[in-house]
């Protein structure tokens, strides 16, 4: 599910799990957070292993665009 960075961070800080996957990297919830902060826009997605986290507008393009 795609959510803007406060939901993102929201989300991160809700989730129960104690792992979290960032773009394939294992992280900590404070690194997850500290990741959002790089996007605009950010899938993310509940699994066994974890929460799945991927960047998907960053800031710099969303700049460029205007």
């Amino acid at each position: 599910m795609e959510f803007s960075t406060p939901n993102a961070i929201r989300e991160i800080k809700a989730n129960t799990h104690r792992e979290m996957w960032v773009e394939g990297q294992k992280q900590c919830p404070l690194q997850a957070m500290s990741f959002a902060f790089k996007y605009h826009k950010l899938d993310i997605s509940d699994s066994a292993q974890g929460l799945n986290i991927h960047g998907t507008v960053p800031v710099h393009m969303h700049r460029q665009k205007k």
